[in-house]
């Protein structure tokens, strides 16, 4: 039996309705945006950044648990830079130990 797959065409990436940053605030912190009070409008979107932040941290640790490590790995590859180079440095110091034994 033969089968015919449809190709779908790359498609533009979809916009999420907010990352660590809402649309607001990026276009506070861009100086697109006015505010009457910046400094509390900076306070409290820096706030909000950190509650996205940790909220990012939970819902890493849901994915290991639900054995998505696929998707935390592309995470901490594309943004967690110092977790990456600390594992590589581990690997090489392993590397290093296993040659130096021989």
């Amino acid at each position: 039996m033969l089968y015919h797959y449809m190709v779908t065409p790359q498609r533009t990436q979809t916009r999420v309705s907010t990352g660590i940053l809402s649309d607001g605030e990026r276009a506070f912190f861009n100086g697109e945006k006015t505010v009457n009070d910046p400094d509390g409008y900076k306070r409290s979107a820096r706030y909000r950044a950190r509650q996205r932040m940790n909220q990012i941290e939970e819902d890493l640790d849901v994915l290991r648990e639900a054995g998505q490590e696929d998707l935390v790995e592309e995470f901490v590859n594309r943004f967690g830079r110092v977790e990456r180079l600390e594992r590589e440095v581990e690997e090489l110091r392993s590397k290093l130990d296993e040659e130096g034994g021989q």
